[in-house]
């Protein structure tokens, strides 16, 4: 399944499918259903004008369909979305124009592997890949309490400030999902920015920077 979210600012294309099965997912695109749509039939219902975001479930699973939409998307405002894990040299190297917001679970492999099941050594490489491209990206890390707490996320500003103080990292407020987990309180959100502050020059936090539109209209293909 594929559908278009369209606002008055931006258009989101959801793309179905993730490799991950992450513990705490609210997304319903982590499921393959639907049916197979044309790249050129995606970008039709696109508006002029609108920033694209391309996110899933896990767009680079589509990795020759992503990189056909991001070219006839090119001289457009893109964003894509992505765990990382796919985010080979090829597709890197397609991704000039674009900004890519890298979901990083968290830096511990034993931590990573109980929330998604997978490793996240691919996805380290692939931050370290986006820096060496020169490719605009930044970091987002979701704030779990008892899952992903403040010392983890302080372990992935270290990381990320091994690459470079200036990679920009955006801390997450978990929203509870199915009884798992509960929000952070404010003082647990603070915490965790002061403690990546120690290490990065750009923390921000979800409640800084709002990215999902208010009010939008979904346009199916299925």
């Amino acid at each position: 399944m594929c559908y278009l979210a369209l606002s008055e600012f931006q258009c989101t294309v959801q793309l179905a499918g993730c490799n991950f099965s992450c513990r705490g997912c609210f997304s319903p695109a982590r499921v393959e259903v639907g049916r197979d749509v044309s790249v050129e039939s995606i970008v039709e219902r696109i508006p002029v004008g609108r920033r694209v975001v391309i996110a899933g479930g896990e767009p680079t699973l589509q990795v020759d369909e992503l990189l056909e939409l991001l070219f006839l998307l090119r001289g457009r405002r893109v964003i894509l979305s992505t765990n990382g894990y796919f985010l080979s040299d090829r597709v890197v190297g397609g991704l000039s124009g674009s900004k890519v917001h890298v979901d990083l679970k968290a830096y511990t492999d034993s931590i990573h592997r109980e929330y998604t099941g997978w490793s996240n050594l691919p996805v380290l490489e692939a931050i370290e890949r986006l820096h060496r491209y020169s490719v605009d990206f930044e970091v987002e890390t979701v704030l779990i309490p008892g899952v992903v707490d403040s010392p983890e996320i302080e372990r992935v500003a270290e990381f990320l400030s091994s690459i470079s103080r200036n990679i920009s990292l955006r801390i997450i407020r978990y929203v509870p999902v199915n009884g798992f987990s509960r929000r952070p309180t404010e003082k647990e959100l603070e915490k965790a920015v002061a403690l990546a502050q120690k290490h990065l020059a750009c923390v921000t936090t979800s409640a800084e920077v709002k990215s999902h539109p208010v009010r939008s209209v979904k346009i199916f293909f299925e």
